[in-house]
């Protein structure tokens, strides 16, 4: 469990991955003397494709920039809306917890990833219960060819949004896009987003309010 107060003294640590440029992405707390964690390290899964060679050749260690820190905490509160601390100034997290972890790589893939276009990967949303509010942290549903797929808003410019897939999205047949995966980038326009209860069992809900 680390408390955060101020700030989140998190770090991303990017490690030579390929000879093509890919680095992985990690998480790193480092030691404090308040706290009993020592240079946790957390692996994301996330790929990042460095800028110059010499950065992929060797490890870079970047401090989490502000988007890093109000994705995360977006998250995190959405996540303890219906438990609050007592303090709400001071964040308690738990770095074992699934649900935490799956937060991190979400930010990661935020952070570092490259994101896709949709054209051709959603279906007409017109019908379907749309979001009712878009803001950074949000989960939605996208109505794709593979069915309703979660998805968390991370950006958001205009009419423009781009999510973080937290399901794959396969391609069909051999002259089909190659397989978008669960923590993908996708950019999408805001009127693709729908209510998130789409996705939970990949249909839409009998209830789901029609317009």
């Amino acid at each position: 469990m680390i408390e955060i107060s101020n700030e989140i003294p998190f770090l991303w640590r990017l490690s030579p991955e390929s000879s093509d440029g890919y680095c992985s992405v990690a998480l790193v707390v480092p030691h404090t003397s308040e706290s009993d964690i020592q240079d946790l390290t957390i692996e994301t899964g996330i790929l990042s494709l460095s800028s110059g060679n010499s950065s992929s050749e060797t490890e870079e260690v970047l401090e989490w920039n502000q988007d890093d820190i109000s994705l995360f905490l977006a998250l995190i509160n959405q996540r303890q809306a219906h438990g609050r601390q007592t303090h709400p100034k001071t964040l308690r997290v738990d770095l074992a917890d699934p649900e935490v972890i799956e937060i991190i790589h979400i930010v990661a893939a935020a952070g570092f990833g490259v994101a896709f276009t949709s054209q051709g990967l959603l279906k007409e949303s017109q019908g379907l219960a749309p979001l009712q509010k878009s803001e950074i942290g949000a989960l939605a549903s996208l109505d794709t060819i593979c069915g309703f797929i979660g998805c968390v808003v991370v950006d958001l410019e205009d009419e423009d949004v781009v999510c973080v897939l937290l399901n794959e999205i396969s391609g069909g047949t051999e002259d089909s896009f190659e397989s978008i995966h669960r923590h993908d980038l996708l950019l999408v326009n805001k009127r693709d987003l729908l209510n998130p209860e789409f996705a939970e069992d990949c249909q839409r809900p009998l209830d789901a309010i029609l317009h």
